[in-house]
Formats: structure tokens, C-alpha cells, sequence
């Protein structure tokens, strides 16, 4: 997981089947002989939904390096494998794949999951509904399941997670994801100040404390390039049968606008594919349902899911959706500091796509399958005229 500064710092969780006192050893070259130069002790441990989690903190990394790792204890060694820290300068470039509500039609998020192996993003950003009732067996299928996000070679793809409906209580995601708030709402930042990426939580208050974070968080980082929100329900969903979520519009959205850098938020929930004009909250007479198109300063919203959930009509559209679809799919984010650009991936021919490498992560690989609806198959997003950072 990339909990705080993805280019210093790390956490590598895993569930200790069997064995006693394990270390986790890495290192920024390939071990010849299972010889690692350093070890991590173990920072944090719980018997969460039926699992012997286990949790190590890595703090003081290089940035832009490889790290190999491996679990040792009492009964061997467990398989090498390895994650790689982004570079601390807005001048690098990333790759995101976001989405979420995998639910449990296991043979679907599969897929999903197989792509992820294949892209080689920096990071997945999964906004909530891993299972669908939290319970203690279909946890252990959604662990199996992430496995196959694992690469031939051993590369894992870390993750930036948020607390979706289907989530019982915040401390499941603490307890299996070592998110670095009791409340699950928490920064991470990448590139320098190229990105600040801020995760909320739609399952508790939106002002209080919550809000205050927010509002510190995208103070604090304002002369980034870029930030973006991530949560789990959406402010307006596009499935007509889904509640208007009116505590963020009242509480999230104007904090978001004030932000001449934030013009991204990262939604889901739904189990339907959606993404809007640029728009800002308004009660003009050209608005709807409480906002307006404005390609200067608005805000996209993109996502609604689905990772394997069960899909449902998009059959709520205002007038400035740009498109929208019931898919299953992922966004496809790149960003650099002159734009951020959006793709929608369907991954049900997830066989057939090729394998893209570290270096080559942002070429299109074969046979990938874009969404392409009636506004064509990308979003590029760029920074307001007056911004600072233009």
C-alpha cells in the first residue's frame, strides 16, 4: 500500500498462514542466494476477518527504485517479489488505474485484477465495496482474487483504498489495509508536488473532522500541480434508483472548488460507468440537479464502478454528462504537469491484451479495449489559465 509519500515509504501487509516470527527482508537488487542488505520488522499485527495479518512499514526509500522483498520464518522463505517507488519530481510522469466494487462475482473482478498484472501502473486507487458482506470468507476470496494482480515476474501494483457502503465499520479497512487513519480519510502524495491524492470516506459525517482535513489537506497543497479526490458514493449518481449524496455536495464540493488545482474527483458505488463535462456547483436556470458545465474551472467526475459488481442501467444522465454506459471497467489515469489524461478499460478480453513493461506503462498495449462512447475515448484535463503552476 501507498499510505503517505509514495516516493519514500511503503507498507507490505500479507496473512501469515503458518510459521513463527517472520521478517521481511528487501532490497533495491535482486538477491542472489536469498541474501537481502536489509530487513523490516513487523510494525503492526491483527487477526482480522479470519486472517493473520501482518503489516510492515517502510519508511527512508529511494525514490524511482525497485524493491525486492520476501517473507522469512520459522519455516522458510516465502516467493521474491518486488514494488517500485515513484520519482520525487513533478517532472515524472504517472499511471493510476481506479475504480471499484468487485463485490463477489469472483470470475469477473478476476479479470479485472489479471489487467492490473498487465498495466503496470504506479498505483490502483480501489474506492470501496471489495466484498459484498463483509464477511470473513469472502475476504479471503477477494486476497486470493488481488493475487492474480501479481505479475509473472513478481511485481505488485500498490494500492491506495477508500471505504465503500459494503465496508461494515472503518476498522476492517485499518485492520487489512493499514491505512494510516482510524476514520479512513488520509492523504498520499506523488511526484514531488506533482499530486496530492486525497481519500475520503462517504460512510461517516462529511463535516466535523473529516471536513477539517480536507480543508487543511487541500490548503496544504495548493502549490502542487495537481490534486484529486477519491470516495466512494457519488455526489450525483448516475443510476436513477442511488440517493443524491447532499452532505458532500454541501460539504465536499465547495472545499474541491476552491481549488484551482483539483479538477478530478474519483467516484463509484453505482455499478455503472459515467463521466461529466467539466462543472461547478450552481442554482442558475441552465443547471442541473445543482451544477453547471464550465470547462474553465469545473471539476470531472468519473467512475460509479464497476470491478465486478453486478452492473446496473445508467439511466440517470444530466445535461452535462459526457457519457455513460453500464460496463464493466476501470479509468486509465495519466498525469504530468502539463494535463491529466482519463481512459475508461473494459477488461472482459483481458486474455487477449499484451503486457506492457515499467518503462513502457504508458503506451497502449495489444488488442486493449477502450471505452470509446459518442465523445471519443479520452479526457485530457488541463490546468486552469491562472493557476500558479501554469
Amino acid at each position: 500500500m501507498f499510505n503517505r509519500d509514495a516516493s519514500n515509504s511503503a507498507t507490505i501487509g500479507w496473512n501469515q498462514l503458518s510459521g513463527d516470527q517472520p521478517i521481511l527482508y528487501f532490497d533495491t537488487v535482486y538477491p542472489k542466494d536469498m541474501q537481502f542488505n536489509q530487513q523490516g520488522q513487523v510494525s503492526s499485527k491483527n487477526h482480522a476477518k479470519g486472517m493473520h495479518n501482518h503489516f510492515v512499514r517502510l519508511t527512508r526509500l529511494q525514490p524511482n527504485t525497485r524493491y525486492y522483498f520476501m517473507i522469512k520464518d520459522s519455516e522458510g522463505f516465502s516467493r521474491v517479489c518486488y514494488f517500485s517507488t515513484v520519482a520525487n519530481t513533478a517532472d515524472t510522469r504517472l499511471s493510476f488505474i481506479a475504480g471499484g466494487d468487485s463485490r463477489d462475482r469472483s470470475e469477473i473482478r478476476q479479470k479485472a485484477n489479471l489487467l492490473v498484472s498487465k498495466l503496470k501502473a504506479h498505483a490502483v486507487l480501489f474506492n470501496g465495496d471489495f466484498t459484498g458482506l463483509d464477511l470473513e470468507k469472502q475476504w479471503l476470496e477477494w486476497m486470493t482474487d488481488w493475487e492474480m494482480s501479481i505479475a509473472s515476474d513478481g511485481r505488485i501494483t500498490p494500492l491506495v483504498v477508500t471505504r465503500g457502503n459494503h465496508e461494515i465499520t472503518n476498522k476492517v479497512v485499518v485492520d487489512l489495509f493499514d491505512v494510516p487513519h482510524k476514520k479512513v480519510f488520509y492523504n498520499t502524495t506523488f511526484g514531488g508536488d506533482l499530486l496530492n491524492l486525497v481519500s475520503l470516506n462517504s460512510e461517516i459525517h462529511k463535516k466535523g473532522r473529516q471536513k477539517l482535513f480536507l480543508r487543511n489537506t487541500l490548503n496544504k497543497h495548493d502549490h502542487f500541480y495537481w490534486q484529486i479526490a477519491q470516495y466512494h458514493r457519488p455526489v450525483r449518481p448516475h443510476v436513477a434508483s442511488k440517493k443524491e449524496m447532499q452532505t458532500q455536495y454541501r460539504h465536499f464540493v465547495p472545499l474541491f472548488e476552491k481549488h484551482k488545482n483539483l479538477k478530478l474527483c474519483l467516484e463509484n458505488d453505482s455499478h455503472t460507468c459515467k463521466v461529466t463535462w467539466p462543472i461547478v456547483q450552481s442554482k442558475g436556470a441552465a443547471s442541473e440537479e445543482g451544477f453547471v458545465r464550465d470547462d474553465e474551472k469545473g471539476i470531472v467526475y468519473a467512475g460509479e464502478g464497476c470491478w465486478g459488481a453486478p452492473l446496473r442501467s445508467a439511466d440517470d444522465n444530466k445535461c452535462w454528462t459526457r457519457d455513460s454506459e453500464a460496463i464493466n471497467q476501470f479509468n486509465w489515469i495519466f498525469i504530468s504537469k502539463d494535463k491529466i489524461e482519463v481512459r475508461t478499460v473494459k477488461y472482459e478480453n483481458v486474455d487477449q491484451v499484451g503486457q506492457l513493461s515499467e518503462p513502457s506503462r504508458f503506451e497502449m498495449p495489444e488488442n486493449i479495449d477502450l471505452w470509446n462512447p459518442s465523445n471519443g475515448n479520452l479526457i485530457e484535463i488541463y490546468p486552469t489559465s491562472n493557476s500558479s503552476k501554469r
